[in-house]
């Protein structure tokens, strides 16, 4: 099977049980193979981190302190080729085999690269992981009962926030939701980021888009909410902004779930 054009980051800020479990299921499942420039950036790293990225043929990239979420990703990313990275953080194991997983992040690129799309999403949406609270937050807001009824009334902004959930409720999301929401083919739909935030999780991004538009945006973002002291990237583009632009966001099927052991990291 042939390589697929795309690099490989994955941030680590400790948690290395979950890198270890992550990097495991890549060589089990092929996506190793697949993939020939694969980085760590390992911020506050230790000799257990170093070790387990030479161990599976990821390059290390090293920082002394923690960065956050914002600035490791921002790092990693410079580091990395120009064009499509696949971007993760340490406990998004793969659930798929290898050909299924060659199809999905070679229909990715394709899709990355057609017009106005923002990210394309990989976390598996049948089996996502935990958590994953956005599912009842959508429920609260439209599973056709007498009370999310209520809830659309009074918070009508707040419910079409949430249309971009649905693709991870509904099987056919596109006929509940038409104008936000179409279907591609294989199992692949575009969500408006009028009704959809940026995720960090398992998304395939161009570099030049991420780090001059995505990151630039983030860092000149004031928000009060944190993470341990440090930006996220999803906070500060959960804004009017974000929305305004009226980008797409590719949902895939999906390779990756969620599963943390012991210390995230963050």
């Amino acid at each position: 099977m042939k390589k697929l054009p795309l690099s490989i980051g994955i941030l680590s800020w400790k948690g290395y049980k979950s890198l270890e479990n992550s990097l495991l299921s890549y060589k089990i499942n092929g996506l190793n193979h697949l993939v020939s420039k694969k980085y760590i950036c390992l911020p506050e790293y230790n000799e257990k981190g170093v070790f387990l990225s030479k161990k599976f043929g990821y390059k290390p990239i090293l920082f002394e302190k923690n960065l956050g979420i914002l600035n490791g990703f921002k790092e990693l990313a410079k580091k990395m080729p120009d064009g499509p990275l696949l971007l993760l953080e340490n406990d998004l194991p793969l659930i798929k085999n290898e050909q299924e997983t060659f199809e999905q992040l070679n229909q990715s690129i394709k899709f990355l690269y057609s017009n106005n799309i923002a990210q394309v999403r990989l976390r598996c949406r049948k089996n996502p992981g935990t958590p994953f609270h956005a599912i009842a937050k959508y429920n609260r807001y439209w599973d056709n009962t007498f009370l999310s009824g209520v809830r659309k009334f009074l918070r009508p902004y707040k419910a079409k926030r949430l249309i971009g959930t649905s693709v991870y409720v509904k099987d056919k999301p596109h006929l509940q939701h038409p104008n936000y929401i179409s279907h591609l083919e294989n199992g692949f739909y575009s969500v408006s980021s009028q009704v959809l935030n940026w995720s960090n999780l398992a998304i395939l991004v161009d570099k030049k888009f991420f780090l001059n538009v995505i990151i630039k945006q983030a860092e000149n973002t004031y928000s009060s909410k944190t993470v341990n002291g440090f930006k996220n990237i999803e906070i500060e583009l959960n804004k009017p902004w974000w929305r305004k632009q009226s980008w797409r966001i590719v949902l895939a099927p999906g390779i990756f779930t969620h599963k943390r052991l012991s210390d995230r990291g963050y």
